[in-house]
């Protein structure tokens, strides 16, 4: 026979209502559980083996504890470890329902209907920058009323929740740190400048390279790049490449901005001889899984996207919950972190 929360209760020593609130981590009005409450009553669930009958609570609130998670893509791995810490945050209380809009406008559009179709209780998504789909983020929170928290970049002219990196620390940071190798000429290279992150991107590279005095002996090398196919992206190395090894004087070190675009750079470098770091120490932005590698040992900035998605969750489960938050913009400290492809001067 299923154990029910009045058996748990009992055990417990607190009321029915009072397991069912532990157990869900929800805090009933203005009154939050102790952490030591929630925890008993938690400890008891799973010695009795306790499993909630997530119809009926659902019928009882008027939640059907679930959850849509949209990123733009699954590529590369920035947007799994927003969903790893998204996942721990939310389980065992909600489940995640994910999509991907791979930064196709209608189908971010058609994913966040099929959010609203389904009566999720909240959302987590990745916007796709794309500004003809501000009006279906407009009904989601004005007319549907959906909690949302946005990761990564947040929508202009749209006041919301946003939790995301900060892309101004990332560049600056990384330019301080190869400044203190002793690098005075530093090329920062990218595939887009028109978004708001990529911006900021910029901006802390320019802050760092001014701050320092080095503004003559360093510079930004842009190509835009729509699609960021493979073959695109090789093609940039080979331009980013082609342009330093006609600099004067020689520049020393490199910022990618991305892991990615980092990892086709060093393959340019393997075929043209080029020894990393000997001749060149080369940084990426992410710290994406293939960095670590012992092949690879890339320096990089580790944008933090496993808290980005554990502080986006609890945000969104604070809203969810009525608990008061004024959390517009949390914005995660990225952190340098240096490996095989760079070194002191």
């Amino acid at each position: 026979m299923a154990v029910t929360l009045k058996e748990i209760a009992k055990e417990a020593g607190v009321s029915p209502s009072t397991a069912s609130h532990a157990i869900r981590g929800i805090h009933p009005g203005k009154r939050a559980l102790s952490e030591k409450t929630i925890q008993k009553v938690r400890e008891v669930a799973e010695k009795l083996g306790y499993r909630p009958n997530l119809l009926a609570a659902g019928l009882a609130s008027n939640k059907t504890f679930t959850i849509g998670v949209l990123v733009a893509a699954l590529r590369g791995n920035f947007y799994e470890r927003i969903l790893e810490g998204v996942t721990e945050v939310i389980h065992p209380n909600f489940t995640p329902l994910l999509a991907i809009h791979n930064f196709q406008p209608d189908r971010e559009r058609k994913e966040i209907e099929v959010f609203i179709g389904k009566h999720v209780d909240g959302i987590i998504a990745a916007y796709s920058g794309k500004p003809e789909n501000l009006a279906i983020y407009n009904e989601l929170r004005d007319i549907h009323k959906i909690p949302l928290v946005l990761v990564d970049r947040g929508i202009p002219n749209f006041a919301n929740h946003v939790v995301r990196s900060d892309h101004y620390l990332s560049t600056y940071l990384a330019v301080r740190e190869l400044e203190k190798l002793g690098h005075k000429n530093i090329i920062f290279a990218l595939t887009d400048r028109e978004t708001e992150s990529t911006k900021m991107l910029i901006d802390g590279y320019n802050g760092a390279i001014s701050e320092m005095g080095l503004k003559a002996s360093s510079d930004i090398f842009y190509k835009k790049i729509p699609s960021l196919s493979t073959t695109e992206m090789k093609s940039f190395a080979q331009n980013i490449i082609d342009y330093i090894s006609s600099r004067k004087p020689r520049t020393t070190a490199l910022l990618l901005q991305t892991d990615w675009l980092a990892y086709e750079v060093l393959a340019v470098c393997q075929d043209r001889g080029i020894k990393v770091p000997q001749d060149l120490s080369i940084m990426g932005i992410e710290d994406s899984d293939p960095s670590s590698l012992p092949c690879i040992s890339l320096s990089t900035v580790s944008v933090e996207p496993n808290e980005i998605g554990r502080r986006a969750a609890d945000l969104l489960i604070k809203i969810i919950n009525d608990e008061k938050t004024d959390d517009r913009l949390l914005l995660i400290k990225p952190s340098v972190i240096l490996r095989k492809t760079t070194r002191q001067l």
